[in-house]
């Protein structure tokens, strides 16, 4: 089993994503371990921050993916084309890196559930 650390996952989201500005790129690390707190809240499981396990590597990085893209859009970033794996959106067919965000939100979102979700029951006793 291969496991990844918050810097390996920043790694392969910029080998996909081209022209992160530096503002962004910059503030990879900081922006995985918030999407890595989101997952651990959704799916009630711990995932850490080094040490990732494979089965939590896809999911943590489309949720990177999509706020990469919606932080490239709040910078104005005047994308000709987004290319990201087979999926490639040209500017004039719509807002090219928020339809890609959404795109990746949905595909993070599918991975989540996919993972499960841990269930806590409390009894209460009293009167």
């Amino acid at each position: 089993m291969v496991t990844a650390s918050l810097g390996s996952v920043a790694d392969r989201i910029l080998n996909r994503v081209p022209d992160v500005p530096a503002t962004v790129s910059g503030a990879l690390v900081a922006i995985l371990d918030e999407e890595r707190l989101y997952m651990e809240q959704y799916t009630g499981q711990t995932v850490g921050s080094v040490g990732i396990a494979e089965k939590y590597q896809p999911a943590l990085t489309s949720l990177g993916i999509a706020r990469v893209l919606d932080l490239m859009q709040l910078e104005g970033i005047d994308a000709t084309s987004v290319t990201l794996g087979d999926f490639t959106v040209q500017k004039g067919a719509g807002d090219s890196l928020s339809s890609a965000s959404e795109r990746y939100r949905k595909d993070a979102m599918e991975k989540m559930r996919a993972l499960g979700t841990n269930i806590r029951f409390t009894r209460i006793i009293g009167g």
